[in-house]
């Protein structure tokens, strides 16, 4: 031991290096800049739909400021009619799409529910501080058992009124830490807005003997208004921005790599077997640096179970990640089916990931820890416990890299081989199964920009 101990090469420590901090005089100004929508600057499921973002300049977008803001208003003016947002300002995109110089980086499906997947998969305090900038409450699931159902458990925005909401878009390119020069790579952000004006929000529901949320007292009507992208936006001096000029002239590129996600759906069948669901997907996107995969399972609740109002009310399409071991009885809110089985496995070719099966809740958090590479750590941890992953916080995750610390070690997939999923479950009781299945695909991506134009590689 003291040889090796010895052979250790001395350095400075923190405490005793009197070197002043490097500086960046290069960078001459930077502005908080507000880029406005073309065209309306109202929309709703009813009416105008896209919201399309041009993000254009002759300086540098710092990326770490990029901010979405809108105002939410609750078109309905009766006073006493509550609207009632159920999560973030994400939850109300069924799609987002983002443009450089044009072309396509990148475009995520069900946008709503993989923001919500992945701000689940976040610290709580974390998801705490983006609910501030944000409507500043979420719907509390984890307490949802005992609540009371009447008007008052969730403040909401008061009728012909509205809130300013901000929010980090779920994007791998506006989410990498370099800056992305507009003169050569002009940026166009585009949200859809969901179909149905009942998915974002907790919508009207009338039962027999409670104080429910019911037309009186609830909004269903909504807009949002005055959209803006907030983000800073930097000015070099002549010498270093002419240097990157004269590099792109030259014909080189400058080379920005990030992550990206791709979501997939897939419609499932009634099982005429209702103690059985055998379930085999293949995925349709091939990519050449396939990260991991996401998959998450769907099943409406029924809404006219009136013992669990409180639990389901909150849960849509888009933050309902149902697990096969939810209550299988109606009013059962702690009892699951412990007797039931499930099994979940990934296969490229002759690769099976894991190489054994996943058949117990245990496992499929380890295996998502893992995905996320928060396995080993003390300081990370989910919004989610115990009780909500067998519940309605079931994700699971598979990482397919060769090396977990390093970038671009994901697995091929453009070869000719297919990937599949599987997922077996077995109830020890009669029940319904997932109505679908979500594959959200995660893959390193590079873009490269150069004097003629952008290109992607993924």
């Amino acid at each position: 031991m003291e040889g090796h101990a010895n052979s250790v090469e001395d350095r400075l420590i923190d405490g005793l290096s009197f070197k002043l901090a490097p500086g960046a005089s290069y960078v001459q100004e930077r502005k908080s800049v507000t880029f406005h929508p073309s065209g309306s600057n109202s929309y709703s499921s009813a009416g105008t739909k896209l919201i399309k973002l041009n993000i254009t300049g002759d300086g540098w977008l710092d990326t770490s400021t990029f901010r979405v803001m809108f105002d939410l208003l609750n078109d309905d003016n009766t006073t006493t009619k509550l609207l009632r947002p159920l999560g973030g300002p994400w939850c109300f995109f069924r799609r987002m799409r983002v443009l450089a110089g044009n072309q396509v980086i990148e475009d995520i499906d069900n946008y709503n529910r993989v923001h919500e997947m992945f701000s689940t998969l976040t610290a709580t305090d974390s998801r705490i501080n983006a609910s501030a900038e944000a409507f500043g409450q979420y719907w509390n699931t984890r307490d949802s058992a005992t609540i009371a159902l009447n008007a008052s458990t969730l403040t909401g925005i008061k009728g012909g009124q509205s809130q300013t909401v901000l929010f980090k878009p779920l994007s791998g390119l506006l989410g990498q830490s370099k800056m992305i020069p507009l003169r050569y790579c002009p940026i166009t952000l585009e949200f859809e807005l969901v179909n149905n004006p009942n998915i974002p929000i907790l919508s009207t529901l009338v039962t027999s003997g409670t104080d429910a949320f019911t037309a009186s007292n609830t909004s269903v009507s909504w807009s949002i208004t005055n959209v803006q992208v907030k983000v800073d936006v930097c000015t070099l001096d002549n010498s270093l921005d002419n240097s990157y000029a004269e590099h792109l002239l030259s014909g080189k590129a400058l080379p920005i790599n990030f992550s990206t996600y791709v979501s997939q759906t897939q419609s499932l069948l009634s099982s005429a077997d209702q103690g059985q669901q055998n379930i085999r997907l293949n995925v349709t996107r091939a990519l050449s640096r396939h990260k991991s995969v996401f998959v998450t399972l769907e099943k409406r609740p029924d809404l006219t179970i009136t013992a669990d109002l409180p639990l389901y009310l909150g849960r849509k399409e888009w933050n309902n990640f149902y697990s096969p071991m939810q209550p299988y009885a109606k009013g059962a809110y702690n009892k699951y089916d412990q007797e039931g089985e499930f099994e979940f496995q990934l296969q490229l070719g002759s690769k099976l990931f894991p190489e054994y099966p996943i058949r117990s809740h245990a496992e499929a958090f380890y295996q998502l820890r893992k995905t996320l590479g928060v396995q080993s750590s003390t300081l990370h941890n989910f919004d989610i416990d115990s009780h909500e992953y067998r519940n309605w916080k079931f994700v699971l995750g598979i990482d397919m890299e060769r090396v977990l610390e390093a970038g671009f070690t994901g697995i091929n997939t453009r070869s000719g081989d297919i990937l599949s999923v599987r997922f077996d479950h077995r109830s020890s009781v009669a029940k319904d199964y997932a109505t679908s299945m979500r594959i959200i695909l995660h893959a390193d991506c590079i873009l490269e920009i150069r004097d003629s134009g952008v290109q992607i590689f993924d």
